[in-house]
């Protein structure tokens, strides 16, 4: 079993500082999770870095290291292998604040899942949603972009099954997944998964989603009242805008789910000149380059830590033209090599 701290200092990653933070939202269930296998949380808390009541307040934001810490703390105290899985069970839509009112009350599944990727950054920065069609069907996921030098998995797991409580508020109790990705290596017990999720499970994944039927996109959402919707929307949009960087950060990740990561792809992506980016980006006091190694390092460190993907394949997930170009990278950005750091981590 990997370690659920990673010794980032020792692989250079002190020059990629966790700015990443989200709301709160329904993470503050953490608590009354660990108190139900009679743990005390008090000390969990205090042991991941958190102020006293910083979970009490949905609205609170809290950075995603600390959060992770938390999450991975928790599961060691309680010998609760699958509590990301429990604690994402128990959230909903009502859970979202303002942009799950946007959603529950957008006019078909399809509208409230776009509604949902466009104004995620609202909620979240340092991780993202994404939805792909293809084939006859939708592969809807989540995917960290940012180094936070803590273990993924479980956090993967919560929002997995929140994803599964989503798309039944607002598709009915009759959907169900037909297959389910999980970018980490299988646990020992596998049976809570498989009990919850009702679909295929495949581990190893070079990204975390749900896979479901194309035809629900166009289901209409039941009760949605076009009043409340334009009042969420006018709301959320008066909430602002992301940051370049952070922008450049979604965009790269997204565009490598798609097998792109080219400057002119993100500039494309943002409605920009590439050269206007460039200069956007110098004027923040970065480059293209840096943010395409942060976000690529963030995805190579979940993959090789995680799961037991072979070089090849991250190489490919991350858009590297073969397994040499990824290995030159890593040891650039760590001084050691992948499968180094890869013993070393685990």
């Amino acid at each position: 079993m990997p370690s659920t701290r990673l010794n980032s200092a020792h692989f250079g990653e002190e020059a990629l500082p966790d700015t990443g933070s989200r709301f709160v939202g329904a993470f503050s269930a953490i608590p009354e999770l660990i108190r139900q296998f009679g743990v005390d949380p008090a000390p969990v808390l205090a042991a991941a870095g958190l102020a006293p009541g910083m979970l009490d307040d949905p609205s609170n934001r809290i950075g995603y290291a600390t959060l992770l810490r938390v999450l991975n703390l928790a599961t060691e105290r309680t010998g609760c292998a699958h509590f990301g899985l429990l604690l994402g069970r128990t959230w909903h839509l009502l859970d979202m604040g303002l942009l799950g009112e946007l959603l529950r009350h957008s006019p078909t599944v399809g509208a409230a899942l776009h509604q949902l990727l466009v104004h995620h950054h609202r909620n979240s920065e340092g991780a993202l949603g994404f939805l792909v069609e293809r084939n006859g069907f939708v592969d809807f996921g989540y995917a960290v972009y940012l180094p936070f030098g803590e273990n993924t998995s479980q956090l993967y797991d919560a929002v997995l099954a929140t994803m599964v409580n989503l798309m039944r508020d607002l598709c009915g109790a009759g959907w169900s997944p037909t297959a389910v990705f999980l970018s980490h290596s299988a646990p020992d017990d596998v049976e809570p998964l498989r009990q919850y999720f009702q679909a295929p499970l495949h581990f190893d994944s070079d990204r975390c989603m749900l896979r479901f039927h194309a035809g629900w996109l166009t289901h209409a959402v039941e009760g949605a009242d076009p009043q409340r919707w334009r009042r969420a929307k006018d709301q959320v949009l008066a909430i602002g805008e992301a940051t370049l960087v952070e922008r450049v950060h979604r965009a790269l990740r997204t565009l490598m789910l798609h097998g792109r990561s080219s400057g002119a792809d993100v500039a494309l992506s943002l409605a920009m000149h590439r050269r206007t980016l460039d200069r956007r980006l110098r004027d923040e006091g970065t480059t293209f380059q840096q943010l395409l190694d942060r976000v690529r390092f963030a995805v190579a460190k979940e993959l090789l830590v995680e799961s037991r993907l072979g070089l090849p394949d991250i190489a490919a997930a991350l858009g590297f033209a073969d397994e040499v170009s990824f290995i030159r990278a890593f040891r650039r950005w760590t001084g050691t090599t992948p499968g180094a750091w890869r013993e070393s981590a685990r």
